[in-house]
């Protein structure tokens, strides 16, 4: 299961100068947001050491990301990112060419997710990233990464501002003080009187402000109150991992792709494919040694039959060989071609040969497109199947003698062409 490690930057910890580096928060996650580990802190450059092998996923303060709902065309891709900035255009008090617009998935609303950043904050956080020897893979904003309550409202209380999010609506900051007055902003943007109120806020947060929390039930159609006991980053993270966040690296900030492999889900079915990979191999070398055995065989016995009807003669390779029984006919015969005869019988005889590796040719006559062997054979069924065979290949094929020896059986056949 793939792992990320999700960083968030605290507005609060943001330094003067990029090079002092970010105090951030670190936390591994695996894909289904499930923590590895506890939440770290520290500088921007520790977090580095725990990159390896994962997806690095950074939060962003949600102040610096203005979040809208715009309708736009049914566009995709490049051309729905054109659309975009002239459609938010009346809304922005920047300048529309300083800004950076990514989109989000569409749901059943009418509107389509979006959020604009500042370029300049953009390049910021990218540079403390490179700075920290740290890639990232998606950068989300933290109003993007809260949870929704069903038919409800949102609350995250971190230290002095307060995270609201309601089902219909995209997430949003207020940095306000004191916090009753943040608290009592974010319940009144609500259509309804009283709604259902679920508010995440650490320990230390709950004891402050004890009366003002549990003062919210008379005002609220229901209330629970959730602590953070490691803060809001193991909550943000496990939202983010679910996908539905937006990701701000998109269009000049998209990132390259990377080939991020992970052999380890695939070790065991490695392992198989090596395995039959050999067996494979080892097959194909069995069938090929077996294969030249049988060459070396047939190869010995038509040196045999070489030497036998050629006695004293050099003993060539098997294809001189043959050449040399067509010209040794051709001469007998008084130069006419060899077309049936003698070498018909051989070209059986190979055939059948290859077929039966029990059989051995020790002597072969030819006289008046007659052929005489004899033939050394482990059984009787193996003289009947040359017999066959030559049947097949048109040949008048006779079993004159089959007598036993040492346990096998010596046979002479008589082989005639058919009509001579």
């Amino acid at each position: 299961m793939t792992e990320a490690l999700v960083i968030r930057l605290n507005a609060a910890s943001k330094p003067a100068d990029v090079a002092d580096g970010w105090i951030a928060q670190w936390l591994a996650v695996d894909s289904t947001g499930a923590r590895h580990g506890n939440v770290q802190s520290g500088p921007l450059a520790n977090a580095a050491a725990f990159s390896g092998g994962r997806r690095v996923i950074v939060i962003v303060p949600g102040t610096d990301v203005y979040l809208a709902e715009p309708v736009l065309p049914v566009k995709s891709g490049a051309k729905l990112l054109q659309v975009v900035p002239f459609a938010l255009e009346e809304q922005m008090a920047t300048d529309i060419e300083d800004l950076h617009f990514a989109v989000g998935k569409r749901d059943d609303r009418p509107g389509t997710p979006v959020a604009a950043v500042a370029r300049d904050q953009m390049d910021t956080w990218r540079d403390a990233l490179s700075a920290a020897n740290l890639h990232a893979d998606a950068i989300y904003a933290e109003t993007t990464a809260l949870p929704v309550t069903p038919n409800g409202v949102t609350l995250l209380v971190d230290g002095a501002r307060v995270f609201v999010k309601r089902e219909s609506g995209q997430g949003a900051v207020l940095d306000v003080q004191p916090l009753i007055e943040a608290v009592q902003l974010a319940l009144a943007a609500g259509d309804d009187s009283r709604e259902h109120v679920t508010i995440y806020l650490t320990e230390d947060v709950y004891e402050r402000d004890r009366d003002l929390f549990e003062g919210l039930r008379e005002f609220t159609a229901s209330l629970q109150l959730k602590l953070l006991p490691d803060g809001p980053l193991p909550l943000l993270a496990a939202n983010v991992m679910q996908g539905s966040s937006i990701n701000l690296l998109q269009g000049a900030y998209a990132q390259k792709t990377k080939l991020r492999l992970s052999f380890q889900p695939w070790r065991y079915a490695a392992i198989l494919a090596g395995v039959f990979l050999v067996a494979h191999f080892a097959v194909k070398a069995w069938q090929i040694v077996d294969l030249k055995r049988d060459e070396a065989r047939l190869d010995t016995e038509i040196a045999q039959l070489y030497q036998q009807t050629m006695p004293g003669a050099p003993i060539p390779d098997p294809l001189e060989a043959r050449k040399q029984f067509e010209m040794r006919l051709s001469a007998l015969r008084g130069g006419g071609e060899v077309s049936g005869g003698m070498m018909t019988t051989m070209g059986v005889l190979r055939d059948a040969i290859a077929q039966t590796p029990g059989v051995t040719v020790e002597a072969l006559s030819y006289r008046d497109n007659t052929t005489d062997v004899r033939i050394y054979a482990t059984s009787v069924d193996e003289l009947d199947k040359i017999q066959h065979v030559a049947s097949e290949r048109g040949l008048v094929a006779e079993i004159q003698s089959a007598n036993p020896r040492d346990s096998k059986v010596e046979g002479r056949m008589k082989f005639k062409q058919t009509g001579t």
